[in-house]
């Protein structure tokens, strides 16, 4: 059981370590979109990154099998599920395991870091180019009436 539950664990947190380095990625394609404000690129990459979060969310349904494996109610955040991994897999094991959750979970706040910054651009751009729309509009307005004026004192 030790050695079974060692590699259906590691695995797991390789698979999310691999899933949280693609979503880093699909991130900085879209700081790139944005940047560029190219909205259509930044649709793509958005619909990218929703397919790697449905892949996460398979991985999250494999935790909790492992946790009712070890008759554990609560998931892979609490305690006492860590307390029985630790027991199961030994110290080196449970060691190995926990370096790699520590390396997820500074990728997942340095992602959370960045797409905060990265929505706070995009928000910046879609003023500006509001603006820029309405700007355009008053244009066609005054060069309309501007237009009309002339034709009316022909």
């Amino acid at each position: 059981m030790r050695t079974e539950l060692f590699y259906r664990v590691n695995k797991l947190v390789e698979e999310e370590l691999t899933l949280y380095r693609d979503l880093e990625n699909l991130v900085d394609i879209e700081e790139i979109k944005v940047r560029e404000s190219d909205m259509e690129g930044l649709l793509d990459v958005l619909q990218q990154k929703q397919s790697v979060i449905s892949l996460q969310e398979t991985l999250l349904e494999r935790w909790n099998q492992i946790s009712s494996g070890l008759g554990i109610a609560e998931g892979r955040e609490g305690p006492v599920f860590w307390n029985a991994v630790a027991t199961s897999v030994g110290e080196r094991g449970y060691n190995q395991i926990v370096g790699n959750i520590d390396k997820i979970r500074e990728l997942g706040q340095n992602l959370l870091d960045r797409e905060g910054r990265i929505r706070q651009n995009l928000e910046e751009n879609l003023a500006e180019m509001r603006k820029t729309l309405l700007s355009m509009g008053r244009n066609r307005v005054a060069m309309k009436g501007y237009s009309q004026g002339v034709a009316s004192s022909i």
